[in-house]
C-alpha cells in the first residue's frame, strides 16, 4: 500500500472527504480531497494507524507535518504493484519511477486549484507533497513553486461550501483534458541528482505552441502567480487576446470583444468597455516600463485587477464548454475561430 498527501493552501472545506475518483470505479486506488477534521479512508477501512506508522514526521519534520496534516489535502490510495517490489534495493530508479507519478499527481492539485478559481476569485494552491509506500519502506517528498494570489494580488484563505467544491472538480475534469491533451509537444523534462535528490526541471519543458485553450492555462496561470497587480493585468490582457484570436488594433478588439461577449445589458457593455480599455492601457505601461498613469493609490488598481480578474471567469466558463473557440496555431484555424466568434454574437443579440 502506497499513499500521497498534497497539500492545498488557502481553502477551508467542510467535514468530508469529496472523491475525484471513488472506490466504485476503481479497485486499486482512490483519490479525493479531504478536510483535515475527518478519517483517512481507503476502501472503508480507517488509514491513520497506518499514516502514523509512516516516517512521515522523520522525512518533513514534525513542524511540516503539523502544517500539512491542519490543511485540506488531495490524498491518493494506491495499492503496490509488481514493479513497485524491485525498487526496494534500488533508490535511483524508485525517485525516477515516482517522480514522475507524483508530477502527476501534483498536476492534479493544480488543476483543483484552476477550477476553484473558475468558481469564485481565491488563492488555492499547492506546495507540498509527500508520498511513502510502506511494502518497500519508500518515501519521497517534494514541493512545487505554485503560489497563487487572488485578484487583489494577497493570500487569502477562502471557504467553498460542499456545492462549490463539487462544482471546482467538475471545472477540474473539464480543464484535465486541455492540459494533457498537448503533452506530446512538451520537451522531455530534465532531471538532475543533487545531494542525492532527484530534482525536475518542470517548467523548462512547457511548450506553448499546442492548442489554444493549452495556452489559456498557462496564461491563467501566470496571472494567478504574481501579486503585482500590473503584471496580472497585464497577463489577463494577453489571455483575453489569445482567447478570441485577436491580431490587430488590440485595445480596441480586446474591450468591444470582451464585452460584447460576457456583459448582459448594454449598460454593463459600456462599463466593461471603459474597464478593458483602462487594463490594457496599464499592461501598456507596464510592459514598457512606464508609470502607470491613471492610477493615484493603489486601491484603485485592486478594484481594477479584481473586475478585470471577473471578466475573465466569466469568459472562460463559457470558451471552455465550447470546443470551437479551441484553436491550432494556424491563421486558417485563428480566422475560423473569429468567424466563429462573430456568429456567437449575431445569435446571443
Amino acid at each position: 500500500m502506497n499513499f500521497t498527501f498534497i497539500q492545498l493552501n488557502n481553502i477551508e472545506i467542510p467535514e468530508n472527504n469529496f472523491y475525484i475518483i471513488s472506490p466504485e470505479f476503481s479497485k486499486e486506488f482512490e483519490i479525493y480531497i479531504s478536510s483535515p477534521a475527518v478519517s483517512y479512508v481507503y476502501k472503508n477501512e480507517i488509514m491513520n494507524a497506518r499514516v502514523e506508522c509512516s516516517p512521515m514526521i522523520e522525512d518533513l519534520g514534525k513542524y511540516d507535518v503539523r502544517a500539512l496534516l491542519r490543511k485540506p489535502m488531495i490524498c491518493v490510495w494506491e495499492a503496490t504493484g509488481e514493479q513497485e517490489l524491485q525498487f526496494q534495493d534500488n533508490k535511483i530508479e524508485a525517485d525516477k519511477y515516482y517522480s514522475g507519478k507524483e508530477l502527476r499527481y501534483s498536476d492534479l492539485a493544480i488543476l483543483f486549484s484552476l477550477g476553484a478559481w473558475m468558481v469564485k476569485d481565491c488563492s488555492v494552491y499547492t506546495d507540498l507533497y509527500y508520498f511513502y509506500n510502506e511494502d518497500i519502506n519508500y518515501s519521497m517528498k517534494g514541493r512545487r513553486s505554485f503560489q497563487q494570489m487572488n485578484a487583489s494580488g494577497k493570500m487569502e484563505a477562502t471557504f467553498f461550501d460542499e456545492e462549490e467544491i463539487k462544482a471546482a472538480l467538475n471545472y477540474m475534469i473539464l480543464l484535465m483534458e486541455f492540459a494533457f491533451s498537448d503533452m506530446e509537444k512538451n520537451e522531455q523534462i530534465e532531471s538532475v541528482y543533487s545531494q542525492e535528490t532527484l530534482i525536475l526541471n518542470v517548467e523548462a519543458a512547457i511548450n506553448n505552441n499546442g492548442k489554444s485553450f493549452n495556452r489559456l492555462l498557462i496564461l491563467l496561470q501566470l496571472a494567478r502567480k504574481t501579486g503585482l497587480l500590473f503584471e496580472k493585468v497585464s497577463w489577463y490582457c494577453a489571455l483575453l487576446e489569445c482567447l478570441f484570436a485577436i491580431e490587430k488594433d488590440h485595445k480596441r478588439n480586446i474591450s468591444e470583444m470582451t464585452a460584447m461577449f460576457i456583459a448582459n445589458n448594454e449598460a454593463e457593455k459600456i462599463e466593461i468597455v471603459q474597464n478593458m480599455k483602462q487594463a490594457y492601457k496599464v499592461r501598456s505601461e507596464f510592459v514598457h516600463g512606464s508609470v502607470i498613469s491613471f492610477f493615484d493609490n493603489n486601491e484603485q488598481m485592486v478594484w481594477l485587477s479584481g473586475m478585470i480578474d471577473m471578466y475573465v471567469r466569466r469568459a472562460l466558463r463559457r470558451v471552455f464548454t465550447d470546443n470551437n473557440f479551441n484553436y491550432d496555431n494556424t491563421n486558417a484555424d485563428r480566422k475560423r475561430v473569429r468567424k466563429y466568434f462573430q456568429s456567437i454574437l449575431k445569435n446571443d443579440i
